[in-house]
């Protein structure tokens, strides 16, 4: 019997220590912190599968986690947050999102204000608006989708249906009334500009595109940020 409890208390020793968080910098955790910055200027998700070879398996990288965490926010201002929930994928939001299109290089600043215009309209829209809507509107202002642009450059629609979704900027959802109707896509405000845009920042950014006084957007802004308390 005395055995049987040595036994079981030094199992358990063994899974805890196994579990223990690792709260050195040792060569797995460079490993993890090189491969998340070689990849956060792309804006990628990260998958924790993608970590693991640099980690060795998946309790190691669970064990150096929390440290890589901690190192990311304190030394380079990236904070890694959970996509949801329920997601075993990861993505890399600055910590201080960026206040002005002034701090961007002057190759980054086309996506960017492109980026900040699809936001707007989602937003005006209650958040959610038909692809074919949103690309009538950017028509509109003189943005064709699918023609090379003098500030935008080419592939417009790419820069949305892609790259803006796979950095999740933009969600995308699909919807059909019935079997009789046709599908319908629609774009919606994706985890990544929640994390680094304020409804009150895309209110600004209106007020100067379209020349109007902030308070014309308050209607819109009270809906938004209802519909964000009911998602939480």
């Amino acid at each position: 019997m005395a055995s049987t409890s040595r036994a079981a208390r030094s199992q358990n020793a063994s899974l805890s220590q196994a579990t223990q968080p690792i709260r050195e910098v040792d060569d797995k955790v460079r490993a993890i912190l090189n491969y998340i910055l070689d990849h956060t200027a792309q804006k990628i998700p990260i998958k924790d599968k993608d970590l693991v070879p640099s980690a060795g398996d998946r309790n190691e990288l669970k064990k150096r986690l929390p440290l890589v965490t901690e190192l990311l926010a304190k030394r380079f201002g990236i904070l890694l947050t959970p996509l949801d929930a329920a997601s075993k994928t990861l993505i890399c939001i600055a910590e201080e999102p960026v206040a002005s299109i002034h701090e961007l290089t002057p190759a980054q600043r086309p996506q960017f204000t492109l980026l900040c215009i699809v936001l707007l309209y989602i937003f005006l829209r209650g958040n959610r608006i038909e692809d074919s809507k949103l690309y009538a509107v950017l028509e509109m202002l003189n943005i064709q989708a699918d023609e090379e642009h003098g500030y935008f450059g080419a592939n417009v629609r790419k820069q949305i249906d892609e790259t803006f979704v796979k950095q999740q900027y933009l969600k995308r959802e699909r919807s059909q009334l019935s079997a009789y109707d046709d599908a319908k896509t629609f774009f919606l405000w994706g985890p990544r500009a929640k994390a680094e845009f304020t409804y009150e920042q895309i209110v600004q950014f209106g007020s100067k595109l379209l020349n109007q006084h902030p308070k014309i957007f308050e209607p819109h802004l009270i809906m938004a940020q209802e519909g964000a308390n009911a998602e939480q």
